[in-house]
């Protein structure tokens, strides 16, 4: 008998990761706590309708065309599950509706089962979605990040992810992600440090036309498809150290205003490099 439950035992641990032991909930009870500016701090939850963040107060008019909805409480939500749509934009009437987000927001180690669209969100608190799943196709466009750290170490993207036109003051980790689908961070802008470090890329990925104040990192990071640099900024240290491109990776146009750091990777037949600037120090090295 013993033996038989010491065989069981993972088994079980796994169905209670996936819900067993979860309380269920509906959206409308979170945009009430918000509403009445309560903090949210929600743990192994499922959420089995749509969240909308843009029902959680009165909207003010920016302009005839945009309105702008402003959450002040800290959200926090772990080892949840979110059965429809996260989204924090939308439309009322002819004008469009975004979210202000005050206070920091945090989804840790969830499981988004429907689409995740934050586009044109403003965040002054930290976010972090470290060790979550996106099952659906998933936005963070335009999105502005005030605050020192936003981290999405550790997350496995099912669909096409998308953070194109997004502007990060500070420092943004993507360290250990896993991306199965169409990848974009086309135009976004990292004030701070940027990290890549282990992510793996299955399909293309695009990086061009980006801006990196701090140092940017891309070590043992995996790009099974073409990844795309093209006319993008790293005004730091960048470091290519043991990445892996299985496909051409362009650099076209783009540049290195300080040390280039390329080592143990094959420059000459993974990297395209046509009119790409090195201002600085360009260390190419192999074992």
């Amino acid at each position: 008998m013993r033996r038989l439950l010491l065989l069981l035992l993972p088994v079980l641990m796994v169905f209670s990761c996936n819900g067993a032991d979860k309380k269920e909930m509906n959206a409308s009870e979170i945009i009430k706590l918000l509403k009445a500016g309560k903090d949210v701090q929600l743990v192994d939850r499922i959420i089995m309708d749509d969240l909308d963040f843009t029902a959680a107060g009165e909207p003010f008019a920016l302009n005839v065309n945009l309105l702008q909805n402003e959450t002040t409480s800290n959200i926090f939500f772990s080892n949840c599950i979110f059965i429809g749509k996260v989204t924090s934009n939308g439309k009322k009437g002819q004008a469009s509706i975004q979210s202000r987000f005050a206070k920091n927001l945090l989804f840790l180690n969830c499981d988004f089962r429907g689409e995740v669209d934050f586009g044109q969100a403003i965040v002054f608190g930290m976010v972090n979605f470290s060790k979550s799943i996106f099952r659906e196709n998933t936005n963070f466009n335009n999105m502005n990040v005030w605050s020192k750290d936003c981290y999405f170490s550790e997350i496995k993207a099912e669909k096409p992810f998308s953070m194109i036109y997004a502007s990060f003051l500070g420092n943004l980790d993507f360290m250990n992600a896993h991306f199965q689908q169409n990848t974009s961070f086309q135009e976004t802008s990292v004030k701070g440090s940027l990290s890549f470090n282990n992510a793996v890329f299955e399909e293309r990925v695009g990086f061009d036309l980006m801006e990196i104040g701090g140092s940017a990192f891309f070590n043992y990071a995996v790009f099974e498809k073409r990844a795309n640099f093209s006319f993008s900024r790293f005004l730091h240290t960048t470091n290519f150290v043991k990445t892996t491109f299985k496909e051409k990776g362009n650099f076209e146009k783009a540049h290195f205003l300080n040390t280039a750091r390329f080592e143990n990777v094959d420059m000459e037949n993974s990297l395209i490099l046509t009119e790409t600037i090195f201002s600085n120090n360009f260390i190419n090295k192999n074992e």
